[in-house]
């Protein structure tokens, strides 16, 4: 007899288990709800992506077809099944500093270095939005909405975004600024990169709706 919280423990222990995510994933298709069969579809989908030579975009096709489906998933049970790249990866930022000197790296770059292991490969914490890098000794912080994930990237952490979040190029990096005035295609351009997507907009709001029921409770 299973609970859901054997399976999740299940999983903080070994991740790559895909023999537990796929019994899980037949346990909540048996509850018969319709949050339980997303998470058994996601969790499927997670162990899709592990499959070997597959054709270039393969697995970022994948993860386009999850990000619905992460976006109305919990994110403390995400945090723990989820296989995400982590970002801004410290030790790879210093390996290319060292293998090139001579070359500016300005803020932007910094964002752009993948780590070479992903989320679920990191050492758990007893925080959940909280993994070890045993490589780098880094903590990489689990973000569910593209404002933690800025706030976390700008203080330098390793990062690992939430698939549920809509995604823009360069959309870690902070606001642009110009010595000059710059053209209006331009301002619209900076705006869109930095906007908030709808999916982090409803998790902050529901966070602030919960955390404003906390306090008057």
């Amino acid at each position: 007899m299973h609970d859901e919280d054997d399976f999740l423990c299940k999983l903080l222990e070994n991740s790559a288990d895909d023999t537990v995510r796929l019994v899980y994933a037949d346990w909540l298709d048996e509850r018969d709800d319709t949050e339980s069969k997303t998470k058994a579809l996601f969790l499927r989908l997670t162990v899709r992506l592990r499959e070997p030579n597959r054709r270039a975009g393969w697995r970022k096709a994948r993860r386009k077809e999850m990000r619905p489906l992460a976006a109305t998933l919990p994110t403390d049970w995400l945090a723990v099944v989820s296989r995400l790249q982590v970002e801004g990866c410290a030790a790879q930022s210093a390996k290319y500093r060292e293998q090139h000197p001579g070359d500016f790296l300005g803020i932007k770059a910094l964002f752009e270095f993948v780590c070479d292991k992903r989320w679920d490969e990191m050492t758990p914490t007893e925080d959940q939005a909280v993994r070890r890098c045993d490589q780098c000794e880094q903590n990489v912080h689990y973000c569910d909405t593209i404002t933690v994930a800025r706030e976390h990237a700008q203080q330098g952490h390793c990062i690992a975004v939430d698939l549920g979040i809509i995604r823009r190029e360069n959309d870690l990096a902070p606001r642009l600024r110009w010595a000059g005035r710059p053209s209006v295609e331009i301002l619209r351009n900076e705006e869109k990169r930095c906007k908030i997507d709808e999916v982090s907009r409803e998790r902050e709001q529901r966070k602030q709706e919960k955390q404003k029921a906390t306090e008057e409770g």
